[in-house]
């Protein structure tokens, strides 16, 4: 296929950031789905005049992602794994719908009997839901806020957060938790996490985070040169920031960083920043006295990056089947 990728060799982003930047916005405008097969590495190297280690660079970056994945014998596609374009999990479910429809009409009952039965299985499915408890934990508020608004799909079920300190420091952990039909924890808090309440091992289920699609394709469109910046509530969500910067390449030391109990310093903090990153649905403007600093800071060419880390799709997919069993009679 025809790719369309360019390398501006003159610009002081890395030639495989600039692969990246240009398949995650193909793909994040729909030019290319889940499943479209990529030139190979050495394919695409040819077609930049670049060396061929740059575009292996940029391919592991993205497979690392969940972006794209290889196959051994087949080649590197566009992941589908994970829904990267929202269209596309629409799709699948009016194929499914479409399938009952023929299947139930096939058995000879009426459209109006179809309807009749869909809505009480809902109804039956919501009020189940409405007595389900889930728990999240990690170890900072502003991941438990993103998680929780994933979660949204859960419209009837119960979400508590909780700081992984909480949980870790609290004598009755178990009996805290127990209440909970599931709890859920990233990858990198569930060892110890499983150490301190044994006894609800059934219940606790891993799950795999990663950047957004689109957090991605911001980060990719960043040069080493700018001055990079964080605003946030807590240690831990700045230091899951400042990793990501390390591992693309755009921060090798200290990020400056302004704590949210400091918004009144937004203006100066802002003065000495290209680019700062904040949690979604952060407004920098939400007192009246930094407005006229976040409006000097975006005419100027500063970028402001909503750092919106989620549950990978996969993980989603599984807490969905966690529940539907236990909810099954």
């Amino acid at each position: 296929m025809d790719t369309k990728i360019s390398v501006d060799k003159k610009s002081p982003v890395p030639a495989y950031r600039q692969i990246i930047k240009q398949i995650t916005s193909m793909i994040h405008e729909g030019h290319l789905r889940p499943g479209d097969k990529l030139p190979t590495e050495r394919e695409l190297a040819s077609q930049l005049n670049i060396a061929r280690g740059t575009v292996k660079k940029a391919y592991e970056v993205m497979a690392r992602d969940g972006i794209i994945e290889t196959t051994q014998g087949r080649g590197t596609f566009v992941s589908s794994r994970q829904d990267i374009i929202p269209s596309g999990r629409k799709e699948r479910a009016q194929k499914i719908i479409d399938n009952l429809l023929d299947h139930l009409r096939g058995m000879n009952f009426s459209y109006q009997e179809i309807r009749i039965f869909v809505e009480l299985a809902i109804i039956r499915r919501e009020e189940k839901l409405e007595n389900f408890n889930v728990a999240v934990v990690d170890c900072n508020p502003e991941s438990l806020s993103i998680f929780e608004r994933q979660l949204i799909f859960l419209k009837h079920v119960r979400v508590s957060r909780f700081l992984l300190d909480e949980i870790v420091t609290e004598p009755e952990a178990e009996k805290r938790l127990e209440p909970f039909d599931l709890i859920l924890t990233t990858s990198t808090h569930y060892s110890e996490l499983l150490g301190k309440v044994p006894a609800l091992k059934e219940r606790l289920i891993q799950v795999a985070v990663s950047p957004s699609q689109e957090t991605i394709i911001e980060m990719a469109s960043l040069s080493p040169v700018q001055r990079l910046g964080v605003i946030c509530e807590s240690q831990n969500f700045l230091a899951r920031v400042v990793a990501r910067l390390k591992d693309m390449g755009l921060a090798t030391g200290p990020v400056p960083c302004l704590f949210l109990k400091d918004e009144n310093k937004i203006p100066e903090f802002l003065s000495e920043l290209d680019v700062v990153f904040v949690p979604p649905n952060y407004q920098l403007q939400r007192k009246k006295e930094n407005m006229a600093a976040v409006q000097e800071f975006t005419q100027r060419g500063g970028k402001v990056i909503n750092f919106d880390y989620q549950i990978e799709r996969g993980s989603l997919l599984y807490v969905e089947e966690r529940i539907s069993q236990l909810l099954t009679p």
